[in-house]
């Protein structure tokens, strides 16, 4: 994992990869687009089920440099891995680097919507920390998809990019990924929370209070959620659906259920679908509560809600890990701490936590934290202050 605290400005990330790519390619770089990572803050899980979520864009980017070529051949340096990948266009192998996936997968899913996308060389550089659960794949994506879009002088829509980039993951990548990420990643304001519709794909923003402070708290444990694993979570979410049409043929996805609906259909689930239903209805009812109590700066009830989020997480959705849990624990015990919870797709990765930032010293936090947890995870845990920053659409 890259060390998030090696903090570099939005424009020192583009520089720096500009020169990257003229190294590479010896020529300068035509565009240059630097995608940042997310936090969700609330409504995991949710995404896939047409719910709301309330993501913010953090200060770790993922740069992408391209130039035009004459012919249908994309050439892509990653300089994190330093690693190259090429091949053409009408040509893409199966048995790529999965890293070139995003990559690939994106000017692929252009080209099959229409847009006259042309060879390129493409380079990556970033400290989007990959495995963390901040969505490092979403940053690649968007950074390629944005910085093509530009060097085409192309003008796309926020959704028309988002499902661009979701059908490289459906096609090239093997994931069902839901919107969030790369909407995130697009179309996020800097002091501000996204509350994104992930039916309509309308995004509102919403304003932080300023003195609260947001903290990426990074396990030590790679996110390692198995496509097994995300897409079994996808299908008993869709099985529960079926089960609920049957009460309310209104309900077209989990997040046009309610509690009390689920309630009257448990006795045709099995506990694991009533379990996983359980956390998407609540879950979607969490967002909203959220954003209200931010609105009125209510302490305590957003650390209730935060909690609420986690066990939630952790119990009925099952994508904690008894270590996280701990760490949920220690940071609510934490003065300065007002809530925490698991951030991402779970099975490791990444906490994010809000602190009262008068009184919250990151430093001393980060030694107490690290004397913790370290030597208890297969990578050194981490904690550290997010700034939010605008999407790569606004940079």
């Amino acid at each position: 994992m890259p060390e998030p605290t090696a903090l570099q400005t939005r424009s020192e990330w583009l520089e720096t990869t500009r020169a990257v790519f003229e190294n590479q390619f010896g020529r300068p770089a035509e565009a240059a687009v630097a995608a940042p990572g997310r936090a969700n803050l609330i409504g995991e899980h949710t995404d896939y089920n047409d719910g709301h979520v309330l993501p913010i864009a953090i200060d770790r980017f993922t740069v992408a440099a391209v130039g035009h070529r004459s012919d249908i051949r994309v050439r892509v340096y990653s300089k994190n891995l330093d690693e190259s990948f090429e091949c053409d266009l009408d040509a893409i192998p199966d048995d790529r680097p999965g890293w070139a996936s995003y990559i690939v997968g994106v000017l692929a899913e252009m080209r099959a919507a229409g847009h006259r996308i042309g060879g390129a060389d493409i380079a990556i550089f970033g400290n989007v920390p990959m495995g963390s659960g901040l969505s490092s794949s979403a940053a690649l994506e968007i950074s390629v998809a944005t910085a093509v879009e530009r060097l085409e002088g192309l003008h796309l829509a926020d959704a028309d990019m988002v499902a661009i980039c979701r059908r490289a993951d459906h096609h090239f990548v093997g994931i069902q990924s839901g919107p969030m990420d790369q909407f995130a990643s697009r179309a996020c304001r800097a002091g501000h929370a996204g509350l994104l519709d992930c039916r309509s794909l309308e995004m509102t923003h919403y304003p932080l209070p300023g003195h609260y402070l947001f903290l990426s708290v990074y396990s030590g444990i790679p996110r390692a959620l198995a496509h097994s694993e995300y897409n079994e979570r996808l299908q008993s979410c869709q099985k529960a659906v079926a089960l609920l049409q049957r009460h309310d043929p209104d309900v077209r996805a989990l997040r046009d259920a309610s509690p009390e609906l689920l309630k009257q259909v448990r006795g045709d689930m099995d506990e694991r679908i009533y379990r996983r239903a359980r956390h998407v209805i609540t879950e979607q009812q969490r967002v909203f509560a959220l954003i209200e109590a931010m609105q009125r700066d209510d302490a305590a009830r957003i650390g209730d809600i935060l909690k609420a989020g986690h066990d939630s997480l952790s119990r009925d959705y099952e994508v904690s890990l008894p270590i996280l849990d701990e760490m949920i624990d220690w940071l609510y015990r934490q003065p300065a701490i007002i809530g925490a919870r698991l951030t991402g797709a779970g099975f490791g990765g990444s906490l994010i936590a809000v602190a009262e930032r008068d009184r919250i010293d990151a430093e001393r936090l980060q030694q107490e934290f690290l004397a913790t947890f370290d030597n208890r995870t297969p990578e050194t845990p981490q904690l550290w202050p997010l700034t939010t920053v605008d999407g790569a659409k606004y940079a």
